[in-house]
């Protein structure tokens, strides 16, 4: 049995936050440019916690998630432009901007006791045409059977991700 491995980088995003979320548009163009170049399946680019993150509560972004994204999409050749979207922090609108600007997937996520409010975004993006997987952050706080309970109760409609 041969299965393609698949790498999904997020230094562009969970990255962010060793760097208070200052990475230049430059940066993120080389960088996006280089690992689509590396053959990286999926970039993920947003604020460190996720489209609309840039805030007094979570660190203001050297720029925006829309001047980070603008024209990457049209730079890569092999990857996928990603996102990530916390309901509450970013919205559907948010998602429909991203996918304006060439983001064709998105990971949205919840803590790992609450993904039953991930429904109406993972939908969303199902309906703008986007790839969607749902995970669950924190995943090392509950028990493996809430975990199942969780991904059974909230996003079994999309793939389940958990992140520790």
């Amino acid at each position: 049995m041969n299965h393609k491995i698949y790498i999904q980088d997020v230094t562009l995003r969970d990255g962010m936050h060793a760097i208070k979320h200052q990475y230049s548009k430059e940066k993120i163009r080389e960088l996006a440019i280089a690992l689509d170049k590396a053959k990286v399946d999926a970039i993920e680019i947003a604020h460190g916690d996720g489209l609309a993150g840039s805030s007094f509560n979570y660190g203001f972004g050297a720029h925006t998630d829309w001047d980070w994204l603008e024209g990457i999409a049209s730079e890569l050749t092999h990857a996928k432009l990603t996102t990530l979207l916390l309901p509450g922090i970013g919205t559907i609108e948010d998602l429909e901007r991203a996918k304006d600007l060439g983001v064709i997937s998105v990971r949205i996520a919840t803590h790992c006791t609450e993904a039953d409010i991930s429904k109406q975004h993972i939908e969303a993006a199902k309906k703008l045409g986007m790839d969607v997987g749902g995970f669950l952050m924190m995943a090392h706080m509950n028990e493996p059977s809430k975990l199942a309970e969780q991904a059974i109760n909230g996003i079994l409609w999309s793939r389940l991700r958990l992140c520790y």
